[in-house]
């Protein structure tokens, strides 16, 4: 019987004359179109008061999808221009929302609203260009405006 020799294993031998990539800065990506996702580590399906669990196909295909795809067609710039459309931070989140990030140990600085009308509300994570889904807040409770 022939002994083989073993094979190099690929990315445990690293090469001297690789360059790191660079990462970008995030201004970057204020010109790029904005753009969405449903991913698994980032959605909430049972969240008492947040959930997508709770939000009927029809209407989440006739008016919010509707509503994510006329973002599409704007740069994250412009949509960071429009009305209701910001970041917040994690530590201005509700408190039950920060223990569900904790629970699914998802590390993120920030969260994106993006609006649906007066009240519905849409909350995320971007990453880069992408909008990733994680709440849906029909009543406006996430983060209420606070009245003057």
């Amino acid at each position: 019987m022939v002994k083989r020799k073993p094979k190099k294993l690929q990315g445990l031998n690293p090469q001297s004359n690789k360059i790191p990539r660079r990462l970008k800065d995030p201004s970057f990506f204020e010109d790029s179109n904005f753009s969405w996702r449903v991913h698994n580590g980032y959605i909430d399906y049972s969240h008492t008061r947040f959930g997508w669990g709770k939000v009927n196909i029809l209407d989440f295909l006739k008016s919010i999808v509707q509503c994510l795809q006329s973002y599409e067609g704007y740069t994250w710039r412009e949509v960071r221009q429009k009305r209701h459309c910001h970041p917040w931070g994690t530590d201005e989140i509700p408190k039950d929302c920060a223990r569900r990030l904790e629970e699914r140990q998802i590390d993120i600085e920030e969260l994106y609203q993006i609006p649906l009308g007066s009240k519905p509300r849409i909350i995320g994570y971007k990453d880069g260009r992408i909008f990733y889904l994680m709440w849906w807040d029909k009543e406006h409770e996430f983060c209420p405006t606070k009245a003057k």
